[in-house]
């Protein structure tokens, strides 16, 4: 193990320190639109997406109209680096959304609409975004080192829940990207979905593989590909 490997051994088992007093964030709105990207660092077709998805970093309707997220596979790990960002969770997810007929194919760079394959990035398109319609209150609190979500609407629906890494950087040393840095925004690590009514909560783990900077939740219900409503923001430290 050379040191680079080495220090993304140790960077995977990352001790959170997140603040100890509560945090809450809350939107009554309108839902964002959800803009999921699945990557990889052994990927060579991947830094242009992420460069893609991380200029929204610097919109005026970033949390309120658009959340992005970039999970990392780890379906390309074998061909020669590891991604110390990547989960076979979330290559799992993209298969799931391939079997729900939301996508044609498992492939990266893979990108989500509101749960729908997008491939305008192929055609240099922007990344389309828009508010649907108002909606009930949607409510996280993050506190030692749990996130409560309350809804305020009776139906039963499914929650998703991640935490968002930002301002990451990675030099490849191996694989498809050798010599390259690549510079991670969005970067989800740490994703769960619990379904139920109204209140749920969720216990974050004791090591993450980046310090977490935002927090991303959003409520769906079945055979709907919205969102039904959708909150996020930074996690100020």
């Amino acid at each position: 193990m050379n040191i680079r490997e080495f220090c993304a051994s140790i960077s995977a088992t990352l001790l959170l320190s997140l603040p100890v007093s509560a945090q809450t964030w809350v939107n009554n709105q309108a839902p964002a639109t959800i803009v999921e990207l699945f990557t990889s660092e052994g990927c060579s077709s991947c830094p242009s997406a992420e460069k893609k998805l991380n200029t929204l970093k610097e919109r005026e309707e970033l949390w309120t109209k658009v959340i992005p997220l970039a999970f990392h596979v780890d379906y390309w790990n074998y061909i020669g680096w590891k991604d110390r960002f990547s989960k076979r969770e979330f290559s799992d997810r993209q298969r799931i959304k391939v079997a729900k007929r939301q996508a044609k194919g498992v492939y990266t760079p893979g990108w989500f609409i509101n749960n729908q394959e997008w491939r305008g990035f192929f055609a240099r398109h922007p990344i389309p975004f828009l508010s649907g319609s108002k909606a009930g209150e949607l409510k996280a609190t993050l506190e030692n080192n749990q996130v409560t979500v309350n809804y305020d609407q009776p139906e039963e629906y499914s929650v998703n829940i991640a935490l968002l890494a930002m301002d990451e950087t990675t030099k490849v040393t191996r694989g498809e990207n050798t010599g390259r840095k690549l510079d991670h925004d969005f970067v989800v690590v740490d994703f769960a979905t619990y379904s139920g009514k109204q209140k749920w909560q969720h216990n974050l783990p004791q090591a993450m593989s980046a310090e977490p900077d935002a927090i991303a939740v959003w409520i769906e219900s079945a055979g709907n590909r919205d969102p039904i409503q959708t909150v996020a923001g930074v996690i100020a430290k």
